[in-house]
């Protein structure tokens, strides 16, 4: 993963805000701009600087998932930056401490009550996000956020992470985010994209377990995404039966006080103890510990790769009767499912493989540009097609 940017790469765009915000503390101040771009970097590159500045002041840095919390505690401790406290903004409310520096990241993601909340514990406050990317029903839209903390904005316009071949799918996804006006980084040439039609779901679980580990990489992992837990369930049973002949249901439990959630520990557990580089990654459970030294694949919602990146992503089970979000929430947000599959896509550094198992794909993507669609014929040899 490329998460993180070491302080001398950062580009001249990048350095140009953090001296800009650096330079006028007395504001509040949004770093803005498309999936790709590098807020997360600018934000945790601000951090730093300033906490070198500051060492006696205090200093929170927040994430909106855990999985994000424990990428930056890594980058930092690689840094050698010590006394920040890195939190979940939710983690930071329930404290409800007072604090000199804030960098909230994935500012979109909360709600405006939250937001002017974190404001007023802040002395001084910096935020990131993009509200294109914004997938939660009680999320601030862009005006309620200038109204609430009005801060000074900073546009990057460098797309960093997707190639110019991504973007463009992507933005066919969600028509109205700011990816084509921005200027491509990543000039990767080998970038590939594939959406693959099964006969069934088995055939497409087996095929993407199987393709996501071979693609994978010590710290190079791929990630498998899907909408909802019941499908992340499905898929998980679906590889055990298919490596160990074993029935994964006694290996599901409920959470603690939560009868639609599972506790993946046992699952994770078994898997990493049979020797299967696949772990399930969200709020507690899973981390990226192995990753430096194994090729590892992680499943995760969509909801929970916010803010991370990959170098093969995998996006299962997009059927032509795919509820990527339920009917009842789309008629109060009409284009969450749209966002939703945008922050899947824009997930991927360079190769990215869709697929469904239904007689035509989900209408989000059955006009995607420049796309090769394959049909999966199962006794071909491998060496056929040139993704296998």
């Amino acid at each position: 993963m490329a998460w993180w940017i070491k302080k001398q790469n950062l580009s001249e765009e990048q350095r140009q805000y953090i001296l800009s915000i650096k330079n006028n503390l007395s504001h509040v101040h949004w770093v803005r701009g498309a999936a790709g771009t590098g807020k997360t970097t600018v934000l945790a590159a601000l951090t730093q600087e300033l906490k070198l500045e500051y060492p006696n002041a205090s200093f929170c840095y927040l994430t909106y998932t855990h999985a994000l919390k424990d990428l930056a505690i890594s980058a930092f401790k690689e840094e050698n930056v010590e006394g920040v406290h890195f939190l979940t903004h939710t983690k930071f409310l329930k404290n409800n401490w007072p604090c000199d520096f804030v960098f909230l990241d994935e500012v979109q993601d909360i709600s405006a009550e939250d937001l002017n909340t974190i404001k007023k514990l802040s002395t001084h406050l910096i935020i990131a996000g993009d509200c294109a990317q914004s997938i939660y029903e009680q999320s601030a839209t862009e005006s309620e956020i200038i109204k609430t903390v009005n801060p000074f904005q900073h546009v990057l316009m460098i797309i960093h992470r997707l190639t110019e071949f991504l973007a463009k799918i992507a933005f066919s996804i969600l028509p109205n985010n700011h990816l084509l006006s921005g200027k491509p980084g990543n000039t990767l040439a080998n970038t590939t994209a594939r959406l693959i039609q099964f006969e069934n779901q088995n055939q497409e679980f087996i095929w993407t377990a199987q393709e996501a580990l071979s693609r994978a990489r010590p710290d190079k992992p791929s990630c498998i995404l899907l909408s909802h837990h019941k499908d992340i369930s499905s898929l998980i049973q679906v590889i055990i039966q298919h490596f160990f002949s074993k029935n994964a249901d006694e290996l599901f439990s409920y959470q603690a006080g939560k009868s639609d959630r599972y506790d993946y520990r046992q699952v994770n557990a078994y898997l990493r103890d049979n020797n299967i580089n696949i772990r399930y990654l969200e709020n507690d459970f899973g981390d990226f510990n192995e990753m430096p030294s194994k090729p590892m694949v992680y499943l995760m919602t969509y909801h929970s790769s916010k803010g991370l990146d990959f170098e093969q992503v995998f996006i299962p089970q997009l059927n032509s009767n795919k509820d990527i979000v339920k009917s009842f929430v789309l008629e109060k947000n009409p284009d969450l499912d749209k966002r939703l599959l945008f922050v899947a896509t824009t997930r991927s550094r360079c190769n990215l493989f869709m697929s469904y198992h239904t007689s035509i794909p989900h209408k989000l993507i059955q006009n995607l540009p420049n796309i090769t669609q394959i049909k999966y014929q199962p006794n071909q040899d491998d060496e056929d097609e040139e993704f296998f």
